[in-house]
């Protein structure tokens, strides 16, 4: 597996993720979103630096860009933003389609 795959994949999720909320004409209150997303992205951050040091797993930096921030890749703190943002479009998304069906 190329170094680059996770890279386009989170790409690809963000993309989609912006794509969906145009056409949908979805808006996500930035503000609201990282501050709920604040304490969620910290537990999990700290969860994986503690399980990394404690040698419980690893991340095979082979096949990843290679930037890392104390013992986490960049790709994976990207990942805690890139993931909960589509959620959170897919699902204002689907309320405002079955809000429209339901009139």
């Amino acid at each position: 597996m190329a170094w680059w795959y996770y890279s386009a994949y989170l790409l690809a999720v963000l993309l989609s993720s912006i794509f969906i909320a145009r056409v949908a004409s979805v808006k996500i209150d930035a503000r609201r979103f990282f501050l709920s997303l604040l304490p969620v992205f910290a537990v999990f951050v700290l969860w994986d630096v503690a399980a990394v040091e404690l040698g419980h797993w690893r991340f095979g930096l082979e096949h990843m860009a290679g930037a890392v921030i104390y013992n986490q890749p960049l790709e994976e703190l990207a990942f805690f933003v890139v993931i909960p943002l589509f959620y959170v479009v897919v699902w204002e998304t689907a309320k405002k389609v079955v809000a429209c069906n339901t009139r």
